[in-house]
């Protein structure tokens, strides 16, 4: 099973007792999952139509226990489904027209007398808005799993609804981002933190700990690797300067002899030759008297001023 069915499997085990939030999520699962037709005459056909079991038998659930309604499931296969089995909690057409009703969906006024979005009444509560957004990731979400990438989506039928779902989630402070793809309109996190957020609000707490877990020892060796880098770097960068000054004392030995530098100069000339790798600390603790690592760095960059005059048969300052 994928991350996301993980999610999805986890979110149908979630209990729903009051009746508000059964209503917030049969109207995000109706209007998300585009499972209202329409058959002329004030009559309508109902489905709801997913890619786990455990959802249709969640809303069959609250279906019979809210409402009174005993709908039907079905399982759904075929080369239409690219062989994939889905299946479909179908509303008897006899109670479809009550159930809208009750829902709050019916309007004499929108397109084929149903209203694209829930009146604010559905999500009045806290509770109801995020039962409606878990509904939606139900019916038309999916997940990354973290090892690959941070990516959460609710893919909503019509622009007004990614607007409304998006609302829901800035109620609890997570901001979406919007996008189209296709005749979609995608209501989508791609931030690991928010998507944790999401994951704990919509009561995914096992996904969201395992979640959490992937992406700590993701960060913990992204950490650990940086500092590889950054410390191998150092080293290439220390090793090759080393490299570059002992190439200038023996270009100032052969062109002027060493013996000619004032002594503080020769004696760290000699100290650099005679330990090509010696950090500078340790380094400046060769002398006598011991100096400290900035009075090392000061004299070496003589050395290679030296060395850079020398070559260039400008006046040497010593």
């Amino acid at each position: 099973m994928s991350f996301a069915s993980d999610v999805r499997g986890e979110l149908a085990r979630q209990g729903v007792t009051d009746a508000c939030c059964a209503r917030s999520e049969l109207t995000a699962a109706l209007l998300c999952g585009g499972g209202i037709a329409w058959r002329g005459r004030g009559r309508y056909a109902l489905s709801i139509t997913a890619g786990e079991a455990a959802t249709v038998r969640r809303y069959f659930a609250m279906l019979k226990l809210f409402y009174g309604i005993i709908s039907q499931i079905r399982t759904l296969s075929g080369d239409a489904l690219n062989n994939q089995t889905r299946y479909q909690l179908a509303v008897a057409d006899g109670d479809a027209a009550n159930l809208l009703d009750a829902l709050g969906l019916l309007d004499e006024g929108s397109l084929f007398g149903v209203r694209p979005v829930p009146p604010e009444e559905t999500v009045r509560f806290a509770c109801c808005k995020k039962s409606f957004v878990r509904a939606a990731f139900l019916m038309c979400g999916a997940v990354s799993h973290p090892d690959k990438a941070y990516h959460l989506e609710i893919a909503a039928p019509t622009e007004s609804l990614a607007d409304f779902i998006a609302a829901q989630l800035a109620y609890y402070e997570i901001r979406a981002k919007r996008t189209n793809r296709k005749s979609k309109h995608v209501v989508y996190l791609k931030q690991a933190e928010a998507i944790s957020d999401a994951l704990s609000l919509l009561g995914a707490s096992s996904s969201m700990l395992a979640f959490e877990n992937v992406r700590v020892k993701k960060e913990v060796s992204n950490r650990v690797n940086r500092q590889m880098n950054c410390d191998s770097s150092n080293i290439n960068r220390a090793v090759t300067a080393a490299e570059a000054l002992i190439r200038d004392i023996h270009y100032i030995d052969g062109e002027l002899g060493l013996e000619k530098l004032p002594v503080p100069l020769r004696e760290m000339a000699y100290a650099r030759a005679n330990n090509p790798e010696m950090p500078l600390a340790e380094l400046g603790e060769q002398l006598d008297p011991p100096l400290g690592k900035s009075g090392v760095s000061a004299r070496l960059r003589k050395l290679t001023a030296i060395a850079d005059a020398l070559r260039s048969g400008d006046e040497i300052k010593l």
